[in-house]
């Protein structure tokens, strides 16, 4: 019995999103990140139901050969994964830029008062202090 690849396919990009699915629900992916993937899977999917679809949209496009518009997909999904992904980065850049400084003002400030200086930033006064 031969399988055929549009099936395999089907099968594999089934196996993807519950993939995708089981480290969702275990928390190991967190949502915002797994949407592209799912919407990629998705396309995947319904482009493994129609093959007609690549040829439609190659000839709707001008390619004159199809399957080169898989790699072009391909590569644009890829590209949009990284764009995602680096913008997550920066994110996180700032924020852990943010919190570093919180950390060494906090340790600065913790010093002083085991010093038993006043306090460089007090957050609250000083209980006791009599205005």
């Amino acid at each position: 019995m031969r399988i055929d690849i549009f099936v395999l396919s089907f099968i594999i990009c089934l196996i993807f999103l519950g993939t995708i699915l089981y480290l969702i629900r275990n928390g190991k992916l967190r949502e915002q990140y797994a949407v592209l993937w799912i919407i990629l899977t998705a396309v995947m999917m319904l482009l493994s139901l129609f093959p007609s679809l690549i040829d439609s949209m190659a000839r709707w496009i001008g390619v004159s050969y199809a399957p080169s518009l898989l790699y072009l997909l391909g590569l644009i999904s890829i590209l949009f994964i990284l764009l995602h992904l680096t913008i997550a980065v920066s994110s996180l850049t700032a924020r852990f830029v943010v919190l570093t400084q919180k950390i060494g003002l906090l340790e600065q400030e913790n010093l002083a008062l085991k010093r038993g200086e006043a306090a460089i930033h007090p957050a609250v006064p000083p209980t006791g202090a009599e205005s």
